[in-house]
């Protein structure tokens, strides 16, 4: 059943931030629905049943728990992304090293059923600095989530790849799974709270935030007020660590990429730089500067693809399919990001069920068998540059940032103003110094921003 009754989808925007869309089709109508059914009677017709529901989630803070825990559907691991612990590892004790009596402060939000927050943990107890020196704050929406990470013990789902020596040292086996060890439970503080609830550590400067892969689930406003958020709790030189998707969400903020690979790791941005363009972020600095350029959509210096076929510029791109409820991985997700962060294109078909089929073997964590299907996809169709934006994906998730640029190149080749295309090679290029590069990478996604945002006016306003 379809479920559109904007009542409740505009409540998960104000309550939570989040864009019912981004949860998969029909996810939040699903669960609106359950909740309908174990609150009311059976025998009420459904729009009366809906409207008794609507008065009860507006007047229990209960049941309006209730619908957010059916929503959240857990979905981490320990030392997801390793690469963003290694950066703080790093920057801990260059911090440290620069104020020996500073106790460091750690926030991971939201931070799921623990396993972030105690990676974090493990992290820098590993390379030897003293749980003295350093407290993790860890805070989640789901009261749930919460007893499960303050419970610690762990199933097989929690530990991930191949690298799983810290099981040994900071787990002990159990007939219910792994429990993690009191000495890392004890350097970190969990709390049940909303990312826009009012705030209980107002007065506190973190030298590290991680708020990864939740971003890509709210709306552009949202997205916008939680980065600001952040930042407001971020400490003088404090880095923040996002998810591989919500990298061009950053770029919107006067923030700016640390250049550690595959880290996804931000700075604030100099002061210095900011004043220089009136407090202004880099990538408005950049859409500035290029006021009046000529329009540099079509690019020549792009790499050829290797096909016979003649190539016929892509004018409408298919958008990519939903993904599902479940935190999906890095790859699908920055597809979901990047069309969280720009305005809807003004045209859009169905995804074609060969990609639809290899976004979801991505969810899956499945990118060997993601690719075998895109480059069959490549093989049997025309030229299309979500294929070449998803071959990207892949290769980016995998380190290798070199193919990785190859492919995102292919596809502007297909579709000058592909704007997720555009952010993640500008990202790329940034970490690898070829500041130039990404610049003009950048400039032309705010160009098909804005001019995506200027035929959604047009079609608003018809007048």
């Amino acid at each position: 059943m379809t479920f559109a009754d904007p009542r409740f989808v505009n409540w998960l925007s104000s309550e939570t931030g989040i864009d019912a869309s981004s949860l998969g089709v029909n996810a939040f109508g699903r669960a609106v629905l359950e909740r309908v059914r174990a609150t009311q009677h059976d025998e009420l017709p459904e729009d009366v049943a809906l409207d008794a529901y609507w008065l009860l989630l507006n007047l229990s803070p209960e049941e309006r728990q209730a619908l957010v825990e059916s929503l959240v559907v857990p979905e981490t691991w320990f030392f997801r992304e390793r690469e963003a612990f290694a950066a703080l590892v790093r920057l801990a004790h260059e911090r440290l090293a620069s104020a020996p009596a500073r106790v460091l402060r750690v926030l991971s939000a939201p931070c799921s059923s623990g396993e972030e927050p105690y990676s974090a943990a493990m992290a820098l107890l590993d390379a030897g600095i003293d749980p003295a020196r350093f407290i993790v704050d860890a805070v989640d929406i789901s009261g749930q989530a919460i007893e499960r990470a303050q419970r610690a013990v762990y199933g097989r789902n929690s530990f991930r790849g191949h690298a799983l020596e810290f099981r040994a040292r900071h787990f002990d086996e159990t007939a219910e799974g792994w429990q993690l060890h009191e000495r890392v439970q004890r350097t970190v503080q969990f709390t049940q709270g909303n990312l826009f609830g009012p705030s209980q550590r107002a007065d506190i400067r973190y030298d590290f935030i991680f708020c990864r892969n939740v971003l890509i689930y709210f709306y552009r406003d949202a997205q916008d007020r939680a980065i600001r958020l952040l930042d407001a709790q971020l400490a003088d030189g404090g880095t923040i660590f996002v998810g591989p998707a919500e990298t061009g969400l950053m770029m919107r903020h006067a923030l700016t990429s640390a250049r550690i690979p595959l880290a996804f790791a931000f700075q604030r941005m100099p002061a210095d730089e900011k004043n220089l363009f009136g407090g202004t972020t880099r990538a408005d600095q950049w859409f500035a500067l290029s006021a009046g350029a000529p329009d540099d959509g079509a690019v020549q210096s792009l790499v050829p693809i290797a096909r016979t076929t003649t190539l016929k510029p892509v004018t409408a791109r298919p958008a990519p399919p939903p993904f599902a409820a479940s935190r999906p991985s890095e790859i699908a997700a920055r597809s979901a990001a990047a069309r969280a962060s720009a305005p809807r294109a003004s045209t859009s078909a169905p995804a074609s069920t060969g990609l639809a089929e290899a976004h979801r073997l991505a969810d899956a964590g499945l990118l060997g068998e993601a690719e075998r299907l895109v480059r069959t996809f490549i093989d049997g169709h025309q030229p299309e540059a979500e294929a070449f934006y998803l071959l990207g994906l892949i290769a980016d998730a995998r380190g290798e940032g070199t193919q990785a640029v190859d492919f995102y190149r292919k596809a502007l080749y297909l579709a000058p103003a592909h704007y997720e295309a555009l952010t993640h090679l500008a990202v790329l290029l940034d970490v690898s110094g070829d500041t130039a590069g990404a610049q003009q990478m950048t400039l032309r996604a705010q160009r098909a921003m804005a001019r995506m945002s200027t035929r959604e006016s047009g079609r608003a306003d018809p007048s």
